[in-house]
């Protein structure tokens, strides 16, 4: 007794598949090369202020994004936001300063949280940096 032979759709289906399994392999293998040996590349970005309150006018909510787009996770991240007067210092380089902690920010990612203020920032310039982060 012979075994059946394929036909050309079995053989079609079979070197899609296999071609699929290469190319995302070799895919995930160059990433894993490439992205390994690159530090944590972290930006913020803040978004447009918003008062939560009606009855609290000068009280804002200021949206936070950080984006990763290094090679390795980031734990522990730090960002601080400062309200600034006109670009002068006025204590200590700004009128309100906050700090917001984000626990991961895996890379090729964002995260996103918000900070809240004491005064709008009218003509005061928002300042935002990374402090610090651990490699975990």
């Amino acid at each position: 007794m012979t075994a059946p032979r394929k036909n050309w759709l079995e053989w079609m289906v079979f070197s899609a598949g296999l071609t699929l399994l290469l190319a995302t392999t070799g895919y995930l293998g160059y990433q894993a090369l490439i992205y390994r040996q690159q530090p944590a590349l972290l930006t913020v970005t803040l978004g447009e202020p918003w008062a939560p309150n009606a009855d609290e006018p000068e009280r804002v909510v200021v949206p936070v994004t950080v984006r990763n787009d290094g090679g390795q996770t980031a734990a522990e991240v730090t960002v601080e936001i400062s309200l600034v007067h006109d670009g002068m210092d006025r204590v200590n380089g700004s009128i309100e300063r906050r700090e917001l902690t984000f626990a991961f920010v895996p890379h090729m990612s964002t995260r996103a949280g918000a900070l809240t203020f004491e005064h709008r920032p009218g003509r005061a310039e928002m300042r935002a940096q990374v402090l610090g982060y651990l490699e975990p």
